[in-house]
């Protein structure tokens, strides 16, 4: 059975008294809370809207990428196919910083809404110069997507030089990451970079690539 502290104890004794830390309001929620005028968040063309404003620095906004991606990719969880492309585009103005996996599944999923644009955008058979970065950013996206045709067109067009440096050694990655997939060819595709010396393979990489031949 517990018994009472004596005064002499309690004032002996340290209480540690701890004081819940203090919250700042978000940089962003005065110029929310002004600009939504009781309107409803849960409604995704608000959010939308004020992404936007961020994303533009317009009506009164601060421009800021941080908050146009925050309040964008709210509107595009609720659904809206408008947010889920104008987000896209923000990660692919900046793919060093993104990469392109975040705007891959965006754009497919707003072009699964019926979007026209993020469809068109995915779309690997309506570009036309095959060397511009228009080009490499539609094989790109779809071989985030798992497209073994996409990453055969990538290594394909990094080999003819297409496509920025070190092209052997990106086709080599990319043949590579098709076999992955379950193309056996793309790794015959890679072994012949090997052997024609225009890229060195790891001894790693040749076992693997070589698997492919056993497996036959």
């Amino acid at each position: 059975m517990s018994r009472a502290f004596t005064s002499e104890e309690y004032e002996a004794k340290e209480v540690v008294i701890e004081i819940p830390e203090k919250k700042e309001p978000s940089a962003d929620s005065e110029l929310v809370f002004e600009y939504s005028k009781g309107r409803n968040l849960n409604d995704p063309a608000l959010p939308y809207e004020i992404g936007i404003r961020f994303r533009d620095g317009s009506d009164g906004f601060f421009q800021s990428e941080e908050f146009a991606v925050k309040w964008l990719g709210k509107a595009a969880e609720m659904g809206s196919t408008d947010a889920m492309l104008a987000l896209a585009l923000i990660y692919l103005k900046d793919t060093k910083t993104h990469g392109y996996r975040k705007a891959a599944v965006l754009l497919r999923d707003a072009a699964a809404k019926g979007d026209e644009e993020a469809a068109r955008m995915l779309d690997m058979d309506s570009i036309g110069d095959p060397k511009s970065r228009k080009t490499f950013d539609t094989y790109r996206l779809n071989a985030e997507l798992g497209s073994i045709d996409a990453m055969n067109r990538l290594a394909q067009g990094f080999e003819k030089g297409d496509f920025g440096k070190d092209k052997f050694k990106a086709a080599a990655v990319w043949y590579t990451r098709a076999f992955r997939k379950g193309d056996g060819e793309a790794a015959k595709k890679a072994l012949a970079l090997h052997y024609k010396k225009k890229v060195t393979l790891t001894d790693e990489e040749l076992r693997f690539l070589r698997s492919g031949d056993e497996k036959r």
